[in-house]
């Protein structure tokens, strides 16, 4: 029974990374210019990451009460993502990117570099919880 709250929470973790990924992202680069887009996106992507990092980690506590190691070690390892996403990744990129705003050549290489890294852990995270929510409704593993 209470397992059933790391299912659920994993599902809105899931459908808000999608729902930020279909409509949030598109919405902003049509709608407002580079420089408001920019200040918007510095603004969310923070909170985005560490609103995954509570549903995650808070999934990862009830899993371990629940005696669900496999879901207790893939939430963890998403919780470290969204962190590690949130306070190490983020800042560097908006570094680079200001960088690269300034005329610095070398930034935009590092700034990619890091934005595909932050990318990658976004998608793997999103994959691991649909993987979690698979085995838990058919029961793969």
């Amino acid at each position: 029974m209470i397992f059933d709250i790391v299912i659920y929470l994993n599902a809105c973790l899931a459908g808000s990374m999608l729902f930020f990924v279909s409509v949030v992202s598109p919405t902003v680069f049509k709608t407002l210019d580079n420089k408001s887009s920019s200040k918007f996106l510095r603004s969310i992507f923070p909170r985005i990451f560490f609103f995954g990092f509570v549903v995650s980690f808070t999934s990862a506590i009830i899993s371990l009460y629940s005696s669900k190691f496999l879901e207790f070690y893939s939430l963890s390892f998403i919780s470290l993502l969204f962190l590690i996403n949130r306070n190490i990744i983020t800042p560097k990129i908006n570094f680079f990117r200001d960088k690269e705003i300034e005329g610095d050549v070398n930034a935009q290489k590092y700034f990619k570099l890091l934005h595909l890294i932050s990318v990658i852990f976004f998608i793997l995270n999103f994959l691991i919880l649909i993987l979690l929510l698979s085995n838990n409704s058919f029961d793969f593993i």
